[in-house]
């Protein structure tokens, strides 16, 4: 078949993308929580699968036993090396490490749960040196679409359907690519990265989710974007800018920006968050039971409370002046507001008291700090009511009853007996809002359309691919699903600003291989719908002949 049949366009100003291509990520690294998530650093584990386990001590490349189906291995760490039990008999002592476990089964890790279900995971697992050296990471080596499976039922409701579960696929899929966060593993199991609860946690709509996302990214100038995403937005989301300008998360990220559900204005003052947050129809994500929400304080509580949180967030820089609690905060007057974004989210605030004033910055470290029954605050999204001074009763008036269950009248000042903190939205209001998708999802929209609505001017997109020359003629694969009823077009496009002479490839079953008569063009865009089919398509460049060596084309498939 000759190219003349595929090529429906060139455009000489199209910009396909940087010589330097991304990677795309086929294999995650997470790091196994305990049971409550508070560590990954272990001195001992317990491992189980219904089928043979295969050892390989990797500090010799040796595979050293396979241990037979149902047996409890135990690794013991001592000394910085690993000892082994089978089934409580030592039978390995003394191993460097790190050591891997593969089965052709789920391996379990026997005493850790997940939902109340014995946590199993596909893949493999390793052990290797955190690192203080004397204890060990389990980090579960799985392949992308797997670990997404066990991500996406646990970070979405598999009740809110197919398409919002699809933006949750390709947003966990962006994350989880652009992510490295230990030099052992790329993820955590846990919110601290993405809840990843393994085999026992996956669900059929949610795999299928996965499935009909394979190979498909949100792109920002020709790289995966960071998809931040969160619970429930209060009805507008925030600029990047605006709430991680602390450094969270590094770079510029020019899709963040705010976006507002149903054309409501940007919340700046007391009064007008008090207004915004007062109504419960202004936003997408009305049937989330966090959308408007209200949370009362008794002021001695919230003193105690302060006197806690307050330590804690100075440690960590975020509070002005340093309160270290030899002075502990009392007779609370007032929490003035000082910054808002443009959603109304409180990012700075100032904590007056009689025995002191402090400045929070940071709208993690204000959730932290006013804490209820252990927990933060949904969100920065709200306004402060004070309990209302009464000036018509005073202490010396004969019926003073209702005045005392306001005002504590201990002193010679008058200080508010409650603070109630009346708000909206649940996270950090960055990127997608889970429920704001599905709320997208029910109005009919499909998950491209949930996905730029979140993301500013993103394209839906394969991830770039470099063809180069290869002595072992190595092609170049992109495997990707596609679904007639989502898209109306679908793209190949081909960046040869390197003057490739020609770069022969398969769509398909269609083989295309004269394209000398298009390689004098710099870039290209080719509408390949035609060749496509319903389910998973591939796009396979044949490595660059001898007499390009040096040279390299960059090629992506965009869905549009």
């Amino acid at each position: 078949m000759k190219i003349k049949l595929l090529l429906v366009l060139f455009l000489s100003l199209f910009i396909v993308g940087s010589v330097n291509a991304a990677q795309e990520k086929k294999v995650v690294r997470v790091a196994i929580s305990n049971q409550n998530f508070s560590k990954y650093d272990y001195q001992n584990i317990k491992l189980s699968s219904s089928d043979y386990i295969k050892i390989v001590d990797m500090s010799q490349s040796l595979e050293i036993d396979t241990i037979e189906p149902q047996k409890i291995i135990e690794v013991v760490m001592e000394n910085s090396l690993y000892n082994i039990y089978v089934d409580n008999k030592l039978k390995y002592e003394k191993l460097n490490g790190p050591l891997l476990f593969s089965s052709n089964k789920e391996l379990e890790i026997v005493e850790l749960n997940r939902k109340g279900i014995p946590a199993k995971y596909k893949g493999m697992i390793e052990l290797c040196h955190s690192k203080n050296k004397i204890m060990f990471n389990v980090i579960n080596i799985i392949d992308m679409q797997n670990y997404l499976r066990g991500v996406v039922s646990n970070e979405m409701p598999i009740s809110f359907g197919l398409e919002a579960l699809k933006a949750q696929s390709v947003a966990a899929r962006n994350y989880a690519t652009n992510a490295q966060i230990n030099p052992n593993y790329d993820v955590v199991d846990s919110t601290a990265s993405q809840v990843y609860y393994g085999a026992n946690s996956y669900r059929d709509v949610a795999d299928m989710a996965v499935a009909q996302t394979q190979g498909i990214y949100a792109l920002y100038d020709e790289n995966p974007i960071t998809a931040l995403y969160f619970s429930t937005s209060s009805g507008i989301t925030d600029d990047w800018d605006d709430v991680f300008n602390n450094g969270v998360y590094s770079g510029k990220h020019p899709y963040l920006k705010a976006k507002y559900d149903l054309d409501n204005k940007p919340v700046k003052t007391d009064k007008e968050a008090k207004d915004f947050y007062s109504k419960k129809d202004n936003g997408l994500d009305i049937n989330s039971p966090k959308f408007r929400w209200s949370i009362e304080f008794d002021r001695k509580e919230l003193e105690n409370t302060l006197h806690t949180t307050l330590q804690q967030q100075s440690k960590l820089g975020y509070v002005t002046p340093n309160y270290d609690g030899d002075i502990k905060l009392e007779g609370l007057k007032e929490i003035k507001i000082l910054n808002r974004t443009q959603s109304g989210k409180v990012t700075e605030l100032e904590i007056i008291a009689k025995s002191g004033s402090y400045k929070i910055k940071n709208q993690l470290a204000i959730r932290r700090t006013f804490k209820k029954n252990n927990s933060m605050l949904f969100s920065t999204n709200f306004y402060v009511e004070p309990s209302k001074k009464d000036e018509e009763i005073s202490p010396d008036s004969e019926d003073n009853s209702g005045l005392t269950k306001l005002f504590d009248f201990s002193s010679d000042e008058k200080y508010p007996i409650s603070f109630k903190f009346i708000g909206g939205g649940f996270g950090h209001g960055v990127g997608m809002s889970q429920y704001g998708a599905y709320n997208l999802a029910k109005q009919g929209k499909k998950y491209p359309e949930i996905l730029k609505y979140y993301y500013s001017d993103i394209k839906i997109s394969t991830m770039p691919k470099k063809v180069e020359y290869s002595e072992y003629n190595m092609n170049s694969k992109t495997e990707f699903y596609y679904e007639p009823e989502v898209y109306k077009d679908v793209y190949l496009l081909i960046n040869n600003t390197r003057n490739v002479s020609e770069f022969p490839f398969r769509i398909n079953d269609n083989q295309f291989l004269e394209t000398r008569d298009i390689a004098n063009k710099k870039v290209l865009k080719i509408n390949i719908t035609q060749y496509l089919k319903k389910g998973v398509n591939v796009v396979d460049f044949q490595s660059l002949t001898r007499d390009n060596r040096g040279k390299y084309i960059i090629y992506r498939v965009e869905f549009q």
